[in-house]
């Protein structure tokens, strides 16, 4: 049976439309020209039946192409196709006949309607048409040749005008599958060409580093999601440019100048103004062999500088296992042997001052090695999202029960339902730290050992930040000590080993945060922990 083409409606549609405007217009040559010359053959048999035919023909295609009104299920429609050509056909064997037979030359006009036939229908129907063709024309021959006296017997031209059409007919099928087939092909191309640039431009949006194209005129073609994030509050706009005003910033600028004029040499990071970013630079043409345009890479240092942290704690890990051999026995048996030593009935009472000045520093250094321990002691090492709030309800009440120095830990949700990405184990041990600090001071200052937490979202170097506040009830620490507060080993108290809030802020660093001190409008000391945006966080 008849095959339809449904993958190319478009392509059919226009050999439709064309088609029927040769309708319209192949009728209407036809009957100006039986009337302007005397001398022609058109009509010569039976001009009436000419005419009719010729003005029926016309209105048939100013119909099928102007008041069909579901036009394209018309040209999808393979049995309406079939109906329509088969019209055609028996309107120009009519015309053939009314103008004389075959001497009139009118049959030669079957070929179109074999061909478009070929076009608009594939498979056997279309040998269908011709056959029908071909039979019109041998019983209009046929009945002419017994109705009118001596007319010119045209048989043999209408047997090779028949088997022309049954020829034009296969020809077209095999030349319509070869161009179907490379229209399928070309058009699978084109898709996936389509899938591809989504695909690039989807990837090139979801970039964490910053892709940035500029023009001759440092103008910016595109960008980025990461670089218009970077960028956007620095962009110089240029209202006077419709189709490229942003220009960007004089530093970024100034660093293209000097990469055009040595392309080895490497790009100084810029500061973005009002932002504690600063944004490593790398540069590349879009075309090496001409002054094109340029492809300018941003990556947060921050992120670079996150990276190096998580491998500085990885071999910071490695390291306390030779610690833990190297150091912790030797000073377990200077600890033992102290210890005994103390208890001997010869030690006079200086002595003993001695044994317990070595003891205290034995005790010291192990609280040392339990804190570069406690850095890599969590197995736990892939960040998962959590619900802040709903997190530090569990936590606190856990906290709560086994700590006895905790009064009251009052929590302040801001903003519900704040998402983080976090290891929950290395952010347990940087609140632990915390949480001990401000209610070990909150209890010195006051008599009370109390600890003020608040969670929310901050606007934050152009983003929107999740927020954990700790806010204490101390004294406050002084500008000297605030310089070097997250120093490994400065310490305030004589008891303290000051890797707590070194370890603290290298763990928060290693989970995209940021651990900051600073005092409340009150003046009280606050610790704050600003996470990164869930949706960029590495895992």
């Amino acid at each position: 049976m008849n095959e339809r083409t449904a993958q190319y409606p478009g392509q059919i549609h226009n050999v439709s439309v064309v088609y029927n405007i040769y309708r319209i217009i192949l009728p209407l040559i036809l009957l100006v020209s039986s009337l302007g010359q005397n001398s022609t053959l058109l009509g010569a048999l039976d001009t009436t039946l000419f005419i009719q035919v010729c003005t029926g023909y016309a209105i048939f295609g100013v119909a099928t192409t102007f008041f069909i009104p579901a036009s394209t299920r018309f040209i999808k429609s393979s049995h309406i196709l079939t109906g329509s050509l088969i019209i055609d056909i028996f309107t120009i064997t009519l015309l053939t006949y009314s103008s004389g037979g075959m001497i009139s030359g009118l049959g030669l006009l079957l070929l179109v309607t074999v061909a478009a036939g070929g076009i608009l229908i594939r498979g056997r129907i279309s040998t269908f048409l011709a056959a029908v063709a071909a039979l019109s024309l041998i019983y209009s021959e046929l009945y002419l040749a017994l109705s009118v006296d001596n007319s010119a017997n045209q048989f043999v031209q209408t047997g090779i005008l028949g088997a022309i059409l049954f020829a034009t007919s296969l020809y077209i099928q095999t030349l319509t599958n070869r161009i179907y087939k490379a229209a399928v092909l070309a058009d699978k191309q084109a898709s996936d060409i389509i899938d591809l640039e989504k695909l690039n431009n989807e990837i090139i949006q979801r970039m964490r580093t910053g892709v940035v194209v500029v023009n001759t005129e440092h103008r910016i073609v595109s960008m980025n999601s990461a670089a218009r994030s970077i960028l956007l509050p620095t962009l110089i706009i240029d209202k006077e440019q419709e189709e490229h005003p942003y220009k960007i910033p004089a530093a970024l600028s100034e660093q293209l100048e000097l990469w055009k004029i040595n392309s080895k040499r490497q790009p100084q990071p810029i500061v973005i103004p009002n932002s504690t970013r600063q944004v490593q630079l790398n540069f590349a043409f879009l075309n090496p062999e001409s002054d094109s345009d340029v492809l300018i890479f941003l990556e947060d240092n921050r992120q670079i500088v996150q990276r190096v942290r998580q491998m500085k704690l990885a071999s910071l890990g490695k390291l306390t296992a030779s610690i833990a051999h190297e150091v912790r026995n030797p000073l377990g048996a200077i600890s033992h042997a102290s210890q005994l030593l103390r208890e001997s009935v010869t030690v006079t009472d200086d002595d003993k001052r001695m044994i317990e000045i070595i003891l205290d520093h034995c005790n010291r250094v192990n609280l040392i090695i339990e804190d570069v321990l406690d850095a890599s002691r969590h197995d736990d090492t892939t960040a998962g999202l959590i619900s802040l709030d709903a997190w530090l309800s569990k936590f606190i009440a856990s906290y709560r029960s086994t700590h006895e120095l905790c009064d009251e830990i009052k929590l302040e949700i801001v903003t519900p339902e704040v998402k983080v990405k976090v290891i929950q184990g290395q952010l347990e041990q940087v609140l632990n730290n915390l949480f001990d600090n401000g209610l070990r001071y909150s209890h010195k200052n006051t008599g009370s050992a109390t600890l003020l937490v608040q969670a929310g979202i901050e606007a934050k170097d152009g983003d929107e930040l999740p927020y954990l506040h700790i806010i204490d009830e101390g004294a406050g620490i002084n500008e000297e000590d605030e310089s070097r507060l997250f120093e490994p080993f400065h310490t305030t108290e004589s008891s303290g080993t000051g890797l707590g809030l070194y370890i603290s802020k290298e763990l928060c660093e290693a989970n995209q945060s940021q651990l900051i001190y600073s005092r409340t409008a009150l003046g009280k000391s606050r610790f704050s922990i600003y996470f990164g945006n869930p949706d960029r966080v590495m895992t």
